[in-house]
């Protein structure tokens, strides 16, 4: 145990060498407003910032747990090995949310996400160590189509080491060979890059200041005394809050300007807009969710983006990391009766009226007993509450039960 996590600590790495394993093994490159871009520089984008947050909140809240199937009875398998690995605490230091959510973070930055299994040969697995990414130099594709991952595993060194499949968990975005995961950043770099690149030029804009509220001139030049004379004058009078609509009296000819704020143009907004979105549809995040956009949103609206983000964004994702979660976690003998599911109703865990709507529809469709509804809100039992009953009907098979039957 002591030299895997030895071998696996990712060590410190400097600007210069970050950006060069990033860059060669996930494709990171100049654009053309002049900012290079890498999965790390993209993140100090407040938009891609948010979106990776977001969905790191929504996988992080949503359980994953190993399901068992017999003889069509369905249940939690409690009694396996990886079922509190996966759902509590998957090594020694990680709680399974912040495992999950680095995951997806990793999957929505670099396209690919590793960890390591530890364990002996023929053993079932210990830990599950997730893997800094500029550990991974290559993924290759043997003629059997089996795969080995180059890793770094000397503390402080450069060489790699071979590891098989079976002792690492690879969970993937997009794919377009069958094996990798696309960056996808990589193919946003130019939007990514236009978003930096304003962050960069609004900075430079008021680090140089010179930016007056007002321009007064005077027909005659001024010595130091009589410049700084009708400066503290007119900055009395006039200046501060609650003097805006003072009538203002300038002698001796003076004229006064106010100079636009160009800043305020409707195209450099539009343009802002635009990248905002252009982001938050790369990662299908709505716009509202990560306070971007400025058309007002009501009830009914928000209510329809969060159930599109969960059935187009979130389930897909959680559909993917269970097929891989099964694949590279649980033998062929194993899948066959076990199987992984993230609980995507814990996303209900803030809304008690959707919640409690839910149940009484589970309940009036015999689809849910009470006491299964108490059970989800962490509530006792109670006598009689195990039968299947409408609100129409008194009483129902008593036989009828369904232990187990609950994802």
């Amino acid at each position: 145990m002591g030299i895997f996590l030895r071998t696996l600590r990712p060590k410190a790495l400097n600007s210069e060498e970050l950006y060069r394993l990033i860059g060669s093994t996930y494709g990171s490159g100049s654009t053309s407003s002049g900012i290079s871009v890498t999965s790390e520089t993209a993140m100090r984008l407040m938009t891609v910032h948010n979106c990776v947050k977001v969905l790191y909140n929504c996988i992080s809240q949503m359980p994953c747990q190993l399901m068992e199937e017999v003889g069509g009875i369905k249940s939690k398998a409690t009694d396996h090995y990886l079922y509190r690995k996966l759902s509590k605490r998957p090594n020694r230091w990680m709680t399974a949310p912040e495992f999950w959510g680095m995951a997806i973070a990793h999957v929505s930055l670099r396209g690919n996400f590793y960890a390591f299994k530890v364990r002996l040969p023929g053993r079932d697995i210990k830990e599950i160590i997730p893997l800094a990414p500029d550990r991974v130099r290559e993924v290759i594709q043997n003629d059997d189509y089996s795969l080995t991952y180059k890793i770094i595993s000397t503390p402080g060194g450069t060489e790699t080491k071979d590891y098989s499949q079976d002792q690492i968990m690879h969970l993937r975005g997009l794919v377009m060979d069958g094996y990798m995961g696309i960056n996808p950043i990589q193919y946003a770099r130019e939007s990514v890059g236009l978003g930096l690149a304003s962050e960069k030029f609004l900075g430079r804009y008021f680090d140089k200041g010179m930016h007056p509220g007002a321009i007064i001139t005077h027909p005659q030049p001024l010595s130091m005394a009589a410049f700084a004379n009708r400066r503290d004058t007119l900055k009395e009078r006039y200046e501060g809050l609650g003097k805006s609509w003072e009538f203002m009296l300038l002698d001796e000819a003076m004229g006064i300007t106010f100079p636009p704020i160009k800043l305020v143009d409707a195209q450099f907004l539009e343009l802002g807009k635009f990248n905002e979105a252009q982001i938050c549809g790369m990662f299908g995040v709505p716009l509202m969710m990560v306070q971007a956009g400025d058309n007002p949103t009501t009830y009914a609206s928000a209510t329809e983006f969060k159930r599109t983000f969960v059935d187009l964004v979130l389930a897909p994702i959680a559909v993917n990391f269970e097929s891989g979660i099964d694949r590279d976690c649980l033998s062929d003998e194993e899948q066959s009766r076990y199987y992984t599911k993230f609980n995507v109703n814990s996303l209900l865990r803030g809304n008690i009226v959707e919640r409690y709507g839910a149940y009484a529809v589970g309940i009036d469709k015999e689809i849910l007993n009470p006491n299964e509804c108490r059970n989800l809100e962490d509530m006792n039992p109670y006598e009689g509450g195990d039968i299947y009953k409408t609100r129409t009907s008194t009483t129902k098979d008593t036989t009828k039960t369904n232990e187990g039957e609950r994802q």
